[in-house]
């Protein structure tokens, strides 16, 4: 399907930044305010609004816990742009993380808070002492930040960052990219490669071309705090039951969160969404929130995970700032 949003000048001009600035932190030091336009023009978001939901990929997706709402923008090999949407905590409790200490690999991303208060962030020395057989780690903070302060900022690659969660629904606009320009970027938008994904992976491991295709290393750990110190988790144990949390509960908490952006944000379009309404083909969750948004509904809040997938289920600000000795 060709994206909608392909020939609109936000887009072009994103292109643009990108063929002329080699640096990829270059690229992100000088996107930062294109990005916030992007995000307060309400009419670039009903476009990217139904660039998504004319996308049958996006429409029928299988949602789980593992990928939070979302909203596609515009991706090549060098650049993917995407909305993120951060659900309210129930009872909220100020500095409460959202997950592990995680880095995004190879990838840079630039942030742009776009809806409501945005989350506060901390962001961690690259040089992780881990010991190997008990997981014991030392980190050192290195930024702490709310997005109300900072509106904008890029996470380097392999740079080691935290959300805590935001106290509103929340939504931020966001660049990736590959931290360099690699022969080998064009892989991974190859739609025969991304079904040979894993084996492929494998592969490369197997002959040791990470770092010459620019991907994670095989063993990839994230950390949270334990008293003094930090403890790794490899990231696929950690990651393994939000993979497997799928089905009816979430797919509707995804779409409920979604529609809860359209209508906080002004961005529905009654025609439109009846028009969705009868396509025969249109998932049956969408069907209540889109009612719901025509007949002016409140869309309740939906909320984050109350737990994460670590001994403890869940820490806080005060538990790593005691762990980095800070």
């Amino acid at each position: 399907m060709q994206n909608i949003l392909e020939n609109h000048p936000y887009i072009q001009q994103v292109i643009a930044l990108e063929k002329k600035y080699e640096d990829r932190a270059e690229l992100h030091r000088n996107v930062g305010d294109l990005l916030q336009k992007m995000g307060a023009d309400d009419e670039f978001l009903k476009l990217v609004v139904k660039r998504n939901f004319e996308d049958a990929g996006f429409l029928k997706q299988q949602w789980s816990e593992y990928n939070i709402p979302f909203f596609y923008i515009y991706e090549t090999a060098d650049i993917n742009l995407k909305i993120h949407f951060f659900p309210a905590m129930e009872n909220y409790v100020k500095g409460t993380a959202a997950h592990c200490i995680h880095h995004h690999n190879n990838y840079l991303l630039t942030t742009a808070a776009i809806f409501g208060t945005g989350y506060e962030t901390m962001l961690f020395d690259k040089k992780v002492d881990m010991d190997p057989e008990t997981l014991a780690c030392k980190m050192k903070i290195t930024k702490h930040f709310t997005q109300l302060e900072k509106p904008v900022h890029t996470i380097d690659a392999w740079e080691p960052h935290l959300v805590y969660n935001p106290g509103v629904f929340s939504a931020t606009l966001q660049l990736w990219t590959p931290d360099l320009k690699r022969s080998t970027d064009n892989l991974r938008t190859n739609p025969i490669l991304k079904a040979l994904k894993t084996p492929l992976r494998q592969l490369i491991y197997t002959l040791g071309l990470e770092k010459k295709f620019g991907i994670a290393p095989q063993h990839t750990y994230q950390w949270y705090p334990e008293g003094d110190h930090f403890k790794a988790i490899e990231e696929n144990e950690y990651f393994e039951p939000t993979r497997k949390s799928v089905g009816e509960k979430v797919n509707n908490f995804s779409v409920q969160t979604i529609c809860i952006f359209l209508q906080r944000k002004g961005l529905v379009d009654k025609d439109y969404l009846k028009s969705l309404l009868s396509n025969p083909s249109l998932p049956a969750y969408y069907t209540k929130w889109f009612n719901s948004l025509l007949n002016d509904e409140t869309i309740a809040d939906t909320y984050c995970k109350s737990e994460i997938n670590i001994p403890q289920r869940k820490y806080n600000m005060q538990d790593v700032i005691t762990a980095a000795g800070a």
